[in-house]
């Protein structure tokens, strides 16, 4: 029986969706200086109609149209599009990534909306019964322009980033010189190191040194060539000509790094010799330049220029590290310690020889003599603290500790998960909060939310495991604190503040504890409560570090103090369920969540009796239980007075209760069953719950594996894009083309490979992706940044030099473009066709293996007769037992590479027992249900059906007659056990 066509979806027009839908608001973020805008609406489902396909169709394109027609506005013509729809109901964000936009945007959009529905099992309801965001992003890429540093007059505005001032050489200039002045005054602070107040009168041109500074300064750009009329100046312009001169002049190499505000490890820019000794650092902030004294002084910690990162003691820091001294530990230019002719000793103590007498000294009074040793045997030089800690004693010569799984091992063992031991933790503060928002004022983008009300309580393992102390020094002395702009009097706390900004109190309340870390908790917090508690901490000068995906936050960790932290964490990660639901789910003996109308929670409410309307409560976007519910609830109190002062205080100090509940509660679950597992220190998803619990408890030494970045196969990465295109070109032009996958490996020249290599026609081939080599159709601008961390222009100047020195050996080089091979694959079929049947013989890619889910529906379409009823059912999940019945291979697998033609009709002619084989398969003649799936598809898209199918792909009708022989699966990765099927 012939399947139904797919039914066409009937997009119910923009009029219509009043008598569905509620539009609650709508934001619009415009950035100019990218050519993006944002436009955000919030609706509310009040009615869902018999199609609820063609209800979500028609808000999406209802809220693409409007940013559209926003764009015009502003006379933009956008040419890419992503969307994201954000609900409580969703477990996560549903994210249309930014594309090009075309004429199936909406069907993208409600197609990806439409299998997070299917998993949740519920397709008519999944944004039913709470407020959804849907979030349009449109960009236009004509006309962006590059952000190159450049500096100007100072702006007297008020320095927000938390660093020390007095590690910066302050720069205060009336004219645009500030890039040059901060480089004279860090040349002259690093080279002549003068006393603190000989130098306090050249920078600030006092007594004898009077105008110096600024003489010095314009002698160098006039030696440099810079003009002095000049509003600003590029550091990426003339920052190399003052290191190149500098460097030429002087005796001493020198190199320049530049950080900017945001505080990241990495600096902006540098330029100079890797062999400096001499580091230039310079500070850039709101378009204006400082010098610096010290990096270490900008993180608050030692910080090395060589490796980029910050460390706790020299000692400690990276042996690798090219500025740091093997022998004596100390770290920096001039590291390691230079030899001197004149100068031989071995040490006794630690088996090392030196070749400084000063690095030898050192190494004594350091006592680094007794924590480093260097073996006989082999002459690693090891650490004694580390390779005597969890049970090992001493250097193993044929082993080296690995960063992947943490510990000692031979590089030839391969590298397994490690099990887990808990550790006594420290004290630490748990804080449960909740915020109460008013959403009346219009902003320059939109209306703006404002905390009014926030409700805390506070506990500690201490109180939870012996009770409450009332002088516990971890809780402090109130347990149930508020923040609010309004007095109560009928709900009692232990601290009632009242203060204009709830929000601004309540941060500086949280982090004003620095003697232990707080685990801040909040219910959907992620999407909420966090978000607000980033703005006032961004505001405060602090650059969070933060765990997110798409908008949603999973974690934020302030530092306060030297070693502590504040974390803040969202409670629904860990109790994936609302709040009201928590107080059943642990029989929690406290008060069940009341109902609350946020639609009054307003100014003008403040210190009134009102009685508010169902509309005030949202009733017609609740689920239909708890709409049922609300109206028994609210026909009894309906009569009743609502004050909002009262009302905010018992409604957040309820909700803040029924959290800190739930918390103890699951805590001391989980603690039992993982066997001493503080869940809530140690985890902030019930995921990584369960795998610490299953590390701490349940993983045997050496069992899992960790798989290789490249594989088992240990062969060069290329893509297959690569493989497909150097195969076709094989057979178009008669030749044999070296690549990643042959015999020999890709052929080197120096220390370079290169994706093809023709040896008849001495010809090298290279295959270059767009976003990776910096194609100058796709990204012309020189300033854009590419995935590898590498702007645009960078990446074109190192891969000429590349090819410069490939062509030094007298050989041809031809380079192809991925955007102009996928031109070339639209236009010629034949290509198009050999690209699709490409054999993909190269090494297993595990990953591809995983198929996902799959369904073997016997009959497609079945029309009911009389008497018959169709019935629906689903498994829900067969993974407790396929975890249960399945074996799983465990530790490192053996490779055999066999690329053999081999006839194998029954299970005994796999001689593997247990494997993943990569094989290409004659389907069985005499099955008709589906078994073993493939992959179909371009390589950004792909579909999972049964291979019979897989030539028909894409044809309206189903029923097709092809030859056998044709209907073979493509060279895929399965399980060895799937493959025994006659």
């Amino acid at each position: 029986m012939q399947p139904t066509p797919p039914k066409k979806i009937r997009i119910i027009p923009t009029e219509g969706l009043d008598l569905y839908v509620k539009k609650l608001s709508d934001e619009l973020k415009f950035t100019q200086k990218f050519n993006l805008l944002k436009l955000s609406s919030k609706f509310l489902i009040t009615n869902v109609p018999n199609n609820p396909e063609s209800l979500l169709g028609s808000i999406f394109q209802y809220c693409i149209d409007q940013t559209l027609l926003e764009n015009h506005e502003r006379q933009m013509e956008p040419d890419q599009l992503g969307c994201i729809i954000s609900s409580q109901n969703l477990d996560s964000d549903i994210w249309i990534p930014i594309r090009v936009i075309t004429s199936n945007t909406v069907d993208s959009i409600l197609n990806q909306f439409l299998k997070v529905a299917q998993s949740k099992k519920q397709d008519n309801g999944v944004l039913w019964g709470a407020p959804f965001l849907v979030s349009v992003t449109t960009i236009q890429r004509k006309g962006l322009t590059s952000r190159p540093m450049h500096g100007s007059g100072r702006s007297f505005r008020k320095i927000r980033h938390k660093i020390n001032d007095n590690a910066l050489i302050k720069i205060r200039n009336s004219d645009a010189y500030c890039l040059f002045y901060a480089l004279m005054v860090t040349f002259v602070h690093a080279v002549f190191c003068w006393p603190r107040w000989k130098f306090y009168n050249y920078l600030h041109s006092r007594r004898g040194m009077k105008k110096l500074l600024e003489q010095d300064t314009l002698d160098l750009m006039v030696t440099v060539g810079a003009p002095l009329d000049t509003d600003s100046y590029d550091a990426e312009e003339w920052v190399p000509r003052v290191v190149d001169l500098w460097n030429t002049l002087n005796k001493g190499w020198f190199k320049v790094f530049i950080f900017e505000e945001l505080g990241e490890y990495k600096p902006q820019y540098k330029y100079g010799p890797d062999n400096f000794d001499k580091p230039i650092i310079l500070y850039y902030n709101k378009e204006h330049f400082d010098g610096v004294r010290r990096a270490s002084d900008l993180f608050g910690q030692p910080y090395c220029l060589s490796c980029e990162k910050i460390f706790s003691h020299q000692k400690q820091h990276d042996i690798s590290c090219k500025a740091r001294c093997p022998n004596c530990s100390r770290v920096g230019p001039g590291f390691p310690c230079k030899s001197l002719n004149d100068f031989c000793k071995h040490c006794s103590g630690c088996g090392k020889d030196f070749r400084n007498e000063n690095c030898y000294k050192h190494h004594i009074t350091s006592n680094f003599c007794n924590s480093s040793k260097k073996c006989e045997k082999c002459g690693v030089i090891w650490d004694v603290k580390d390779n005597n800690r969890n049970g090992r004693k001493g250097h193993v010569c044929s082993e080296r500790y690995c960063k992947t799984c943490g510990s000692y091992h031979d590089p030839k063992r391969g590298c397994y998960i490690k099990p887990l031991v808990i550790k006594p933790t420290k004290a630490y503060r748990i804080v449960a909060f909740d915020f109460e928002t008013m959403q009346y004022r219009d902003g320059e983008k939109g209306k703006l939310h404002e905390v009014n009300f926030i409700g805390v309580k506070v506990n500690c393992p201490g109180c939870i495991n012996n009770g409450p102390d009332p002088d516990c020094s971890v809780c402090g002395g109130y347990r149930t604190i508020t923040f609010s702009s309004r007095h109560f009097r009928n709900t009692n706390v232990d601290q009632q503040n009242l203060t204009l900004n709830p929000l601004s109190s309540f941060v500086s309340w949280i982090i004003m504890t620095k003697s232990l870390d707080t685990i801040a908790f909040s219910h959907f917090g992620g999407r909420f409560d966090m978000v607000l508690v980033f703005k006032e901490l961004f505001l405060r000068g602090f650059t969070p570090e933060m765990i997110k995906k798409g908008n949603r936050l999973y974690e934020m960790k302030v530092k306060v103090g030297k070693k502590n932290w504040v974390i803040f964490r969202d409670t629904f990660n860990l109790m994936p369920m609302s709040l009201a639901s928590l107080v059943p789910a642990f029989a929690l003996s406290v008060e069940d969540k009341p109902f609350f109308p946020h639609m009054v929670n307003r100014p003008e409410n403040y210190g009134k009796e009102i009685f508010p309307v169902k509309d005030d409560y949202l009733a017609d976007g609740m689920m239909p239980e708890k709409r049922a519910q609300f109206d028994k609830w609210y026909e009894l109190h309906k009569n009743e007075p609502f004050n909002l002062d009262e009302a905010l205080a018992s409604y957040c100090t309820n909700d803040v209760e029924i959290l800190m509940a739930a918390l103890v509660a699951f805590r001391r679950e989980f603690l039992e069953v993982s066997n001493g597992l503080d869940v809530l220190r140690e985890a902030m998803t019930i995921a990584s719950a369960c795998m610490k619990h299953f590390r701490t408890n349940h993983l045997p030494s050496q069992h899992l594996g960790i798989v290789p970045e490249i594989g088992y196969d240990n062969t060069d990465n290329q893509s297959l894009l690569a493989l497909r295109f150097l195969s076709w070109y094989a057979e178009e032009h008669n030749v044999t083309v070296r690549n990643a996958y042959s015999k020999e490996g890709e052929k080197r020249f120096g220390d370079y490979r290169v994706d093809g290599w023709v040896e008849e026609r001495k010809l090298v081939i290279e295959v270059n992706g767009c976003c990776w080599h910096g194609c100058r159709k796709c990204f012309p601008d020189d300033e854009i940044r590419l995935p590898n961390g590498i702007s645009a222009g960078k990446q074109r100047e190192k891969d000429e030099r590349r090819l410069e020195f490939i062509e030094s050996f007298g050989v041809e080089v031809e380079v192809y473009w991925e955007c102009d091979i996928r031109g070339i694959l639209s236009r010629d079929r034949v290509m198009r066709l050999k690209f699709k049947n490409y054999l993909d013989n190269g090494p297993i890619d595990i990953r591809s293996a995983f198929f996902g889910g799959r369904t073997g529906p016997l009959k497609l379409f079945h029309k009911t007769g009389e008497g018959q009823k169709i019935s629906y059912y689903d498994v829900t999940s067969l993974y407790p037992f396929i975890n249960m019945t399945t074996r799983y291979p465990i530790g490192h697998p053996e490779v055999h590479i066999l690329n053999n033609d081999v006839n194998w009709t029954r299970p005994s002619d796999n001689t593997y027992e247990l494997a993943l084989l990569k094989v290409f398969v004659i389907p069985p003649r005499s099955i008709g249900v589906p078994v073993l799936p493939m992959k179909i598809g371009d390589d950004d898209e792909t579909t999972t059906i049964p291979p019979l199918l897989h030539l028909c792909k894409g044809i309206p009708k189903w029923g097709c007659e092809r030859e056998l022989q044709l209907l073979s699966f493509r060279p895929t990765t399965w399980m060895g056990f799937n493959v025994y099927i006659n």
